[in-house]
This record gives C-alpha cells, sequence and structure tokens, in this order.
C-alpha cells in the first residue's frame, strides 16, 4: 500500500526500557511496514542505561518517530497511555520493546478493519530463539463470554484511538494481564472484536525463558482482574478462569478434575495439559529407572 494520502494515520505505541538492543530490534520492523502512512511513538520509562541518548541519536532524522520520556519509571501501561494521549492517527496500535512486525502487519490489520468490530487482532508467532510456533492463526469474530473464558485475541490490536481515550486507556493499577484486561474492556463497550488468520507479530520469549509465571505478582493481578470482570462473568467462564490460574501455578489436573471441567469448553486446552503433567511424570520416572534402575522409582 503506497498511497499516503489515502490511508489513515496509524499511531504505534511502544514502551521501552533498559534494552536499546531489542528496542532498535523492534523500531526496525516497523520502519519496514509496506503500509505508508504510520508514526511510531517511543516511551522510555525513565532508563538507567543509555537507550534514551542511542535512540534519539540514531532516529534523529526519521520524522515518522516521535521520543518521549518518563520522568520517572512509571511501567509499561503509563507509558503506552503516554503515547496513546500524544498520538496523532485515527487509529492505534501497539508493539513490545522485545517484540517485532512483519512488514505486512499494518496493511493486513488495517485491511480487515470494519467498525463493526471493536477492535482487529491477528495470530502470532511464538519465537523461542530455536523453534517458532505460530498461535491463533484461524478467523475468529470473539464475543465478551468466550474472551473471558480466556484471551483469545492477543496482546496487540488495532482500534480506532478515541474508543481507547473514551475507556481510559491501559489499567496501571493492574500488575498483569493489562492486555487482556484492555480488550475485554473494549469488547464491552464496543462489541465483538475480529482476530484475523494472518501471523503479522512475532513474540520474542527466547530472552527470558526462565521468567515465573507463577509469581505472586501475577497470581495477585490474576484475582484483580477476576474482581474487576466478576460482574459480567457467567459460572462458565469463573471455573476456566480457575483452571487458568491452575495451569498458572502448575497445579496437575486429576482425570476427575479434567473431565468436570471439560463441561465448561476448552477441551482441547485442557486435555493438552492434562497429558503434558502426565509425560511429565513419566518423563521423571524415566530418568530415575536409567540412573538407578527400577529401585530408584521408589527413593526420593
Amino acid at each position: 500500500m503506497t498511497n499516503k494520502q489515502a490511508l489513515p494515520l496509524i499511531s504505534v505505541y511502544m514502551p521501552t526500557y533498559n534494552r536499546v538492543q531489542m528496542a532498535i530490534r523492534a523500531i526496525e520492523s516497523v520502519l519496514v511496514q509496506d503500509y505508508a502512512n504510520f508514526e511510531l511513538l517511543v516511551v522510555d520509562d525513565a532508563s538507567s542505561d543509555d537507550t534514551w541518548q542511542v535512540l534519539t541519536n540514531k532516529y534523529i532524522n526519521d520524522e515518522r518517530i516521535r521520543f518521549f520520556r518518563q520522568p520517572s519509571g512509571q511501567g509499561a501501561c503509563a507509558a503506552r497511555n503516554r503515547a496513546i494521549s500524544e498520538a496523532k492517527g485515527d487509529f492505534v496500535t501497539g508493539i513490545d520493546d522485545d517484540d517485532e512486525f512483519l512488514p505486512n502487519r499494518l496493511t493486513s490489520l488495517y485491511q480487515a478493519y470494519d467498525d463493526k468490530y471493536s477492535c482487529v487482532c491477528s495470530g502470532y508467532i511464538w519465537d523461542y530463539g530455536t523453534v517458532q510456533k505460530q498461535l491463533f492463526t484461524s478467523r475468529r469474530i470473539v464475543a465478551l463470554p468466550e474472551l473471558l473464558d480466556l484471551h483469545i485475541l492477543s496482546n496487540q490490536a488495532l482500534v480506532r484511538r478515541e474508543r481507547m481515550l473514551a475507556l481510559g486507556g491501559f489499567d496501571i493499577t493492574l500488575a498483569a494481564f493489562q492486555d487482556y484486561d484492555m480488550w475485554v474492556r473494549v469488547v464491552q463497550a464496543y462489541g465483538p472484536a475480529l482476530r484475523i488468520a494472518t501471523a503479522s507479530y512475532k513474540v520474542n520469549v527466547g530472552h527470558e525463558l526462565g521468567r515465573i509465571t507463577n509469581s505472586p505478582k501475577r497470581l495477585d493481578a490474576h484475582k484483580q482482574f477476576i474482581a474487576k470482570h466478576r460482574v459480567h462473568m457467567s459460572e462458565r467462564n469463573l471455573q476456566n478462569q480457575m483452571f487458568y490460574r491452575q495451569s498458572m501455578e502448575q497445579i496437575p489436573l486429576t482425570l476427575s478434575g479434567l473431565l468436570g471441567s471439560s463441561r465448561y469448553g476448552l477441551v482441547k486446552l485442557k486435555w493438552r495439559y492434562y497429558v503434558k503433567h502426565k509425560l511429565g511424570l513419566l518423563s521423571h520416572w524415566r530418568i530415575k529407572i536409567f540412573s538407578k534402575g527400577i529401585r530408584g522409582l521408589f527413593k526420593k
């Protein structure tokens, strides 16, 4: 898409903090978009290293990028909200500083956009560094009841800027699940979202494989999320959120628990989780047998 005048401006927001080389990779992936009319707003959340100096010097002559610096560290959500408030586009979407856009990212989202949807997102690529996996690569219209079962959109979506502003942007009081919370509120206010099949966003997780997903902060944030949206949740939603919490805490499902939980949907996901833990136990036994023989199974 090359006719800039015929296209609405899309504002891309990106918070960053203390990882300048990753930020450069993310910025470069935005700059090579085949969508002609965009701006990139980078908000440095008071980095303590040379992120600000390196980025502003490197891109000083690129008018497509605007830089902002927070006076003190306020978190990624506050940085995103700052960028959205400063944006000039009709539409906004985001990128995290350790992720990447594929070149057709903005074009594919804009071509799929329709005001009858609250927002448009896409499938994405989970990149472990040596292995890549594509997730949610099927077209789907997502209404509030199924979104409250599980976050089946993605962390980034194309949405009208005025809608984000009307909802107050991202909730800075949440320690986690801010993206999930944002799209739940968008769908609740403006109707179902559209997820397109094209995987045009790469989530780079190879550098954070040691991340602890069952940290007390994350578990507390999940409680906050449930309390915030409880009024809109059915029994099915609550049961599926309980399953999600169980998976965060890495608590195995019993067979009876699996059968009971399957009444509420997400059957394939729950069976995969069940089998994963069973195979994990078999693997543990196998290692014991190989190292200590059969008697090793009965020793701690």
